[in-house]
């Protein structure tokens, strides 16, 4: 196996936490928050709403730890080959080759990337959804011919 690819044609940095990312951990916070102001408003227990409140903050906390994880995730970096070869930097790690995943897909201006490590033998998926706030427009843009050119077209 090569160490790093011959010549770069296109490199991408790959956030630790991504927009969509932020956008779960509201979400979860406020569906607590309003089921929990749904069941007081209706009339309901106070042992219900608390148990609502309870196993949404639970969610919520969850949702937490994995986020402080991500954001202690070395920098990832993908980068593609002249050739077409896509291979995945992770600092102080070396670059492994990577192979585009069924799931990755272009969503209007933002894609989700699903990529394999051929080095991972276990089978582990990185996966995260890069939006325009997180990567500048033009970056996911030249991506979208990187993808098509490395096996994967844009897909919907």
């Amino acid at each position: 196996m090569r160490s790093s690819p011959a010549s770069v044609d296109s490199s991408l940095e790959l956030p630790p936490v991504t927009a969509a990312d932020l956008a779960v951990g509201a979400i979860l916070a406020l569906a607590t928050a309003y089921l929990a102001w749904a069941v007081v408003r209706s009339g309901g227990s106070m042992t219900a709403c608390l148990l609502l409140l309870l196993a949404g903050t639970s969610i919520v906390a969850t949702w937490g730890r994995s986020w402080m994880r991500s954001t202690r995730q070395p920098a990832r970096r993908l980068v593609a080959g002249a050739d077409g070869s896509l291979w995945l930097h992770t600092a102080g790690q070396a670059p492994c080759r990577a192979t585009i995943g069924v799931g990755t897909r272009l969503l209007g201006p933002s894609v989700f990337l699903d990529l394999l490590a051929d080095s991972n033998p276990t089978g582990k998926r990185f996966r995260t959804w890069l939006t325009p706030l997180d990567v500048p427009t033009q970056a996911i843009r030249r991506w979208s011919v990187v993808l098509t050119r490395a096996g994967r077209g844009t897909g919907s």
